[in-house]
């Protein structure tokens, strides 16, 4: 594996697991009920306008903010790796 910056850095269709996020506080809460937690693995679905993404994460799609997702640092997996595109699993 290879360690690559944040989540807002990997490209689309790739699957990659979630370290400790830069985050605290009601934030860092939300994502973890949202399931982003550290060890998660997620795949990124969609570019969104603004520098956001769409991921999916447990089988649902979670749709992050720039700021957001460079408080995510990840390491990267292999592209694919959890799903296809349009998040079927592989």
């Amino acid at each position: 594996m290879v360690d690559i910056d944040t989540l807002g850095t990997v490209d689309v269709n790739v699957g990659v697991t979630l370290a400790a996020p830069r985050l605290q506080g009601a934030v860092a809460r939300r994502l973890y009920e949202l399931g982003l937690r550290p060890g998660t693995e997620v795949v990124v679905l969609h570019r969104t306008a603004g520098g956001g993404r769409v991921v999916l994460v447990d089988g649902a799609r979670v749709a992050l903010d720039g700021a957001t997702l460079r408080a995510l640092p990840v390491t990267q997996r292999r592209p694919g790796a959890l799903g296809t595109a349009d998040g079927t699993p592989t």
